[in-house]
């Protein structure tokens, strides 16, 4: 497949998964208001098998490119920016839930000093998905000499005991966090059989891995065994080739809803999207409990949260610092080194990130 094109499924899986997960948290944010009903809180449930694995697949996708850098290259362009940017949105999240007169569900409404002390040990209060990044770079860079096979058996150990509910530890976060490992794992390992996926991609293909994801998903719930268990594995592989093969479709057929083009942009989405959704949320709407408002809602919700998101990050981006790290760096997530146009001979080649952006470097 052509860079360029791969390049835009990819994107395109990333807009429909960042989107999956605002839709996710303006369902389980309302759960305190008269409004919020179950209408969609079985949907996103079941989109659990969808919408984290294909974010952290598509995140992993081209982390080998550049993984055999020394460990100081991706402290500074990869490492070390996710944790400057978890560190400093938690930082801002905690401001303005400090500020707003709502609070997630389950949360005491404040925060003590201890609390932020520990954010490393317990980053559930912040952007863990940034936090997980990190240590997901980590665990694939010191698992690099090792064969493919064993790194994915190490990753598997780590991940499908928890993920199918064999293991169960007493913190969310960290469950989220081993079990995704598998997912980022597979984007990274298996980037060719994902691209084959994309390749085949068909209208027949969509409906049967629709059709199967959908049906052994339904079996689970209505048999209340929900996805702690076993079954989890192969529903969250037919999740992930659904997701990918309707990327793809969307890609060729519909450029026009600019998914590839939120998909360039998840990550100020991401960040800011639980901010806006409290805001939101903080007003006494007196809407009254009913199904429409309680589908109607968090869906508009879902769309003022991404619109406003990308508003904002139209209007505060080429501030240093707040969507990447302070320090310059050649990596996606650090300010662009000031460079000269390369001149024959002189050894220098260019790459492109994930995100499309040009880097210049010296092999």
């Amino acid at each position: 497949m052509p860079p360029t094109l791969r390049l835009t499924w990819i994107d395109t899986v990333k807009g429909i998964a960042v989107i999956l997960v605002v839709l996710y948290h303006a369902v389980s944010l309302a759960q305190d208001k008269s409004w919020s009903g179950d209408q969609l809180s079985m949907l996103t449930s079941a989109l659990l098998t969808v919408r984290m694995p294909l974010f952290f697949a598509m995140s992993g996708f081209f982390i080998l490119r550049r993984i055999d850098r020394p460990w100081s290259w991706q402290l500074r362009n990869r490492i070390g920016p996710f944790l400057w940017l978890f560190i400093l949105w938690t930082a801002v999240w905690l401001l303005v839930f400090d500020i707003l007169p709502w609070h997630r569900a389950g949360d005491s409404g404040t925060t003590s000093l201890q609390d932020i002390v520990r954010l490393l040990v317990d980053p559930s209060i912040g952007p863990w998905y940034i936090y997980a990044l990190a240590i997901y770079i980590i665990a694939v860079k010191l698992m690099r000499p090792l064969p493919v096979w064993l790194q994915f058996l190490l990753g598997a150990t780590v991940s499908l005991p928890v993920a199918c509910g064999v293991l169960t530890i007493d913190s969310w976060v960290w469950t989220s966090l081993l079990s995704h490992f598998i997912a980022f794992q597979i984007g990274a390992l298996a980037h060719r059989t994902l691209s084959t996926i994309a390749d085949h991609a068909t209208l027949w293909w969509l409906l049967g891995y629709g059709a199967l994801w959908g049906g052994c998903t339904a079996a689970l719930f209505v048999l209340d065994l929900g996805l702690d268990n076993l079954a989890r594995i192969p529903v969250t592989l037919l999740g992930m080739a659904m997701g990918i093969t309707a990327a793809v479709l969307i890609d060729r057929h519909a450029p026009f809803l600019k998914l590839a083009w939120v998909g360039k942009n998840t990550l100020p989405i991401y960040l800011l999207h639980v901010p806006l959704l409290g805001a939101v949320y903080s007003l006494d709407l007196g809407l009254p409990s009913t199904a429409v408002v309680a589908v109607g809602v968090p869906v508009l919700c879902t769309v003022l949260a991404v619109a406003g998101a990308l508003l904002i990050w139209r209007v505060t981006r080429r501030v240093p610092g707040i969507y990447t790290a302070p320090w310059t760096g050649d990596g996606a997530n650090t300010r662009n080194i000031p460079t000269t146009p390369s001149r024959p001979g002189r050894g220098d080649r260019r790459d492109r990130d994930a995100d499309g952006r040009v880097q210049v470097g010296n092999g």
